[in-house]
Formats: structure tokens, C-alpha cells, sequence
């Protein structure tokens, strides 16, 4: 019997309102093309599947409990993958809030795991019609996903499409002060515009009864700082990096308490003014 929350024993596969997710590995194609050109094929797929194998951990370890299988005739979502494409569906049974509590927690906790293996995410999510088994994945909430990965997210974060926006700004009515919504903690609305995951926020998961993650938070500045060392000479690339920087330093910044400039990364090196061409570099 399947535990496939899209599927049903002798049923016909039917769309269902869902939360869906698109996302692939930045840079994936030139990853592999670098490693055939220095001979480090091996390596790549050593530690690909590496960081693939613990991000997908957090993605499916929580259901996999025998408690949740004898509570639950069915998964929450469903998970596809291959190679650095990943689809999860969550069928909708209400407002999406539920849904949207889940992602976030799932999806913040894989894509940092993802960066401090080296590997960096990017997708977008979206509310809308959807069905996805091992066989297919189909409907609007795909289309609209993928073109917002392909379209907008642009550098390493996953994005929220328009409709998952007004998802979840209809979430945020429903307190008396949205600033104690957990979305609030969940996303973050960028420069640009785009409302994007807030995935170092995983870092404070237990910040009452422990405080943050200090040794994981210190590497994602370690990993982030050697891309941007690594891509110096190739503006595309290193721009991406960059973007996460500021990111990271932002972090640090909205949550002082913790953080301060030991745990941020040094702003030389993503943020240069211009210069004479006979100053040293």
C-alpha cells in the first residue's frame, strides 16, 4: 500500500491544491565539467552524494518514525529527485499554513546542510494544483515553480512565487500582531523585491534551551568565504556568492543578541568600492 499522499489504491492520479517546491544545485553543470577537466570526477560524486544523501535526511527523517506510520495512513508530502533536481509536494488540506510551517522548517534545514557541504540551492515555492508520484509530476504549481526557479530566484535561495505570497500574507491576518507570526522568522523579503526562505534560521531551532549552533554557523561563513575566494576571477559566479554574504551578515545583524563581528564575514570581500588602476590590489 503506498504512503504517496498524492496516490490511492485503484484511483486514477488527481490534481490536488498544493505547496510545491522546485529546486536544483547551483552551478551543477560547470561542477562537473571542472571536474572532468582536472580529473576529480570521483571526488565530486563522493561528496555530491555525500551532502545529498544528509540533506535528504532532513528532508524525509521525521515521517520515517514507526510512530508517525501507525498514526498516519499517509506522508505529508512526497519527495523526487534526480540528480540536482528535486521536487516535494504537499498536498493542501486547509489554508496551506500547516504546509507552509512544514517547508520552511524542512527546506531551511536541507539547503544549510546542503551549504556546508559546499553545494548551494536554488529554487522557488508555490501554492496550486499538483500531483507527483514516482512516475509523473504535473500541474500548475510545477510550471509556476520552475519558472520562478529559472526566472527569479537567481542566486542561491529559494523563493516564494506570487502565489505563495499571497498565501502567506493571508496567513499574517490572522494575528492580532503579524510581527509574531512564524512567518515572519521563516521569510525574508530581499532587495529585489522577492520574498525568499530564511534557511539560517535553522541555526536557532533550539536558541531557547541552548542557544544557536555557533559551530555550524561559523562554517557556513568558512564555506561561503572560500567561494568567494575560489570565484574571485569570474564576476557571474562570484556575484552569487556574494549575495549570500550579505545575507549571512544581515543575519547576524537582525539577531545582535547572538552574533557579532567575529561570526560575520569580512565585508572586503564581497563589498569593494572602485579604485585607480594604479592603486595595489
Amino acid at each position: 500500500m503506498t504512503r504517496n499522499p498524492y496516490s490511492a489504491e485503484a484511483e486514477e492520479p488527481t490534481l490536488q491544491p498544493s505547496v510545491l517546491v522546485f529546486m536544483d544545485i547551483l552551478g551543477y553543470t560547470e561542477m562537473i565539467k571542472n571536474a572532468e577537466r582536472e580529473k576529480k570526477q570521483q571526488k565530486l560524486l563522493r561528496a555530491l552524494h555525500k551532502a545529498l544523501r544528509t540533506g535528504r535526511n532532513w528532508l524525509e527523517d521525521n515521517e520515517s518514525s514507526e510512530t508517525f506510520k501507525l498514526l498516519s495512513k499517509t506522508d505529508l508530502y512526497v519527495l523526487k529527485a534526480f540528480t540536482d533536481n528535486i521536487v516535494i509536494g504537499w498536498p493542501v488540506h486547509n489554508d496551506a499554513e500547516s504546509e507552509f510551517g512544514n517547508a520552511f522548517f524542512k527546506l531551511g534545514h536541507f539547503q544549510f546542510q546542503m551549504v556546508l557541504e559546499g553545494f548551494f540551492v536554488r529554487g522557488a515555492l508555490s501554492v496550486g494544483d499538483a500531483y507527483v508520484d514516482e512516475t509523473a509530476v504535473f500541474g500548475s504549481a510545477l510550471i509556476e515553480a520552475y519558472e520562478g526557479e529559472s526566472t527569479l530566484a537567481r542566486d542561491p535561495r529559494i523563493i516564494l512565487t506570487k502565489s505563495a505570497v499571497a498565501a502567506a500574507r493571508q496567513h499574517l491576518k490572522y494575528y492580532d500582531r503579524p510581527e509574531s507570526a512564524p512567518h515572519v522568522r521563516d521569510v525574508l523579503r530581499d532587495t529585489d523585491g522577492q520574498w525568499f526562505l530564511n534557511y539560517l534560521e535553522c541555526v536557532l531551532c533550539a536558541e531557547e534551551e541552548q542557544g544557536p549552533f555557533y559551530a555550524e554557523f561559523l562554517l557556513h561563513k568558512s564555506v561561503v568565504e572560500a567561494k568567494l575566494l575560489e570565484f574571485a576571477g569570474q564576476p557571474a559566479v562570484w556575484s552569487k556568492y556574494a549575495w549570500v554574504a550579505g545575507y549571512h551578515n544581515y543575519f547576524c545583524d537582525l539577531h545582535s543578541r547572538h552574533f557579532n563581528d567575529a561570526h560575520k564575514i569580512a565585508i572586503n570581500l564581497f563589498q569593494r568600492s572602485p579604485c585607480l588602476i594604479t592603486d595595489e590590489a
